[in-house]
């Protein structure tokens, strides 16, 4: 990801999951070139709206091309127009107003103040139609002066009642006290019943596998990690990983310039997001197909983008849009199990959350929270966690929600495991 535009002059009408769900279901429909005309919003220091893409390239404004290169972009700019046209008119056919309507905001002219280059592909900014002037002075409305609250009116009572009350209180205290103690000892089982009878009688079967009446698919949801420490070598230690974070960008370019070693090992050779883009992209060609996946994937410490929910016939697509994922800046892994869980049931229907993961959350959320809160409200959801490092750090995921932790640093042993933790939901060809 790289930033187009840091936007002081403009502020979002609406919130920026707004704006992700609109590209989601262009990306659902379409392949990434289209989805990639429209700018991701982002929440930039001191709250300014920053403009990121996916594109690389170096951005140039429409007023800066020459003339040839303005026709060429606004061309490409009307075949993506005339595509979503296409697809909001089909979305409405099949009954989804609601999709159909919010694509169709993003139909219309160029107006080309807004409009980038990026080799060649257009990319729009302030897109949506409802950015509000961040320029302009806000209003804030006085507050109404409330009325004088009438002075309380003080019953008076007699010393009989009074000794009453006071010969009351002790028993009352105690009969508090035994409640809040039952409520302590019984509340966690509330929690914890489903998972313990889940598992009491051994594995549970996997949907293909299952010789009865199939019963509903399990919902299947994976969180990707795109922080920026998945750019480092895949034996990249705890330690190697903060050595090399805790250095400032001018002292980062010294060391290359010196040669430094570890330095090099860590820049080079098999990254951790390769691996990852490698293993999850087998996974998912190997799922039985009436399971659909559903990816989040993050953008820093701001809002994880929710990718879509992907059925068998578009798995090309999801693969094709996983291998184009870069890795950048913070771990919003507890904002993304939230998103996660939104996608799926868990409370009627089973569901499972794979974590592809390289540490724990580093926006100052806690996952482990997220995750108990999770186990409480849809005790049918299951968290799997793949950690390719060996810090152990997101393993409260599994923990609460009765799923399980596989960690290691060897690629070949990573696609097994992730494997293993997507055995519920792969084809028959896995049953034994």
């Amino acid at each position: 990801m790289q930033r187009i535009l840091r936007d002081t002059q403009a502020m979002l009408g609406g919130t920026f999951e707004s704006y992700q769900a609109k590209v989601a279901l262009i990306h659902r429909h379409f392949p990434p070139s289209i989805g990639t005309m429209f700018a991701t919003p982002r929440n930039g220091r001191a709250d300014t709206l920053e403009w990121w893409t996916e594109l690389p390239g170096q951005p140039t404004r429409f007023d800066a091309l020459a003339g040839e290169q303005q026709a060429a972009l606004l061309e490409r700019y009307q075949q993506r127009q005339q595509s979503l046209e296409r697809l909001a008119d089909e979305l409405v056919r099949r009954g989804d107003s609601e999709g159909g309507e919010s694509l169709k905001t993003l139909i219309g002219p160029a107006e080309t103040q807004h409009l980038y280059s990026l080799n060649g592909e257009p990319v729009v900014i302030r897109w949506g139609g409802d950015m509000v002037d961040a320029t302009a002075p806000s209003v804030t409305p006085q507050p109404t002066p409330m009325a004088p609250s009438a002075a309380p009116v003080v019953a008076s009572s007699s010393r009989s009642k009074l000794r009453t009350l006071t010969w009351l209180l002790p028993l009352l205290l105690l009969l508090f006290l035994t409640l809040g103690v039952l409520l302590y000892l019984l509340w966690p089982l509330d929690r914890y019943w489903f998972n313990w009878f889940k598992n009491v009688s051994g594995d549970e079967v996997p949907y293909a596998c299952l010789e009865e009446e199939k019963r509903l698919p399990p919902e299947f949801v994976l969180i990707f990690d795109t922080s920026g420490s998945m750019n480092i070598n895949i034996a990249a230690t705890q330690e190697d990983e903060e050595w090399y974070f805790g250095m400032n960008e001018f002292r980062l370019m010294m060391l290359r310039n010196m040669g430094n070693e570890r330095l090099l090992a860590l820049e080079t050779g098999t990254s951790r997001l390769e691996v990852a883009k490698d293993s999850v992209s087998r996974i998912i060609n190997q799922l039985h197909p009436d399971i659909d996946a559903g990816l989040v994937t993050y953008a820093g410490c701001g809002s994880p983008v929710t990718q879509g929910v992907f059925n068998a016939s578009q798995r090309e697509q999801l693969v094709d849009g996983i291998q184009a994922l870069n890795a950048n800046d913070g771990t919003p892994l507890a904002e993304s199990l939230v998103a996660a869980a939104e996608l799926v049931d868990g409370r009627e229907r089973d569901a499972i959350i794979i974590a592809f993961v390289d540490g724990a959350d580093g926006c100052e959320q806690d996952q482990c929270q997220i995750a108990a809160e999770i186990a409480q409200n849809q005790p049918r959801l299951t968290i799997n966690v793949v950690d390719v490092t060996t810090g152990g750090r997101s393993n409260c995921l599994a923990k609460h929600t009765g799923g399980q932790v596989f960690s290691s640093q060897d690629a070949v042993e990573i696609t097994s495991m992730l494997e293993q933790a997507s055995s519920q939901i792969l084809n028959a060809s896995h049953c034994e």
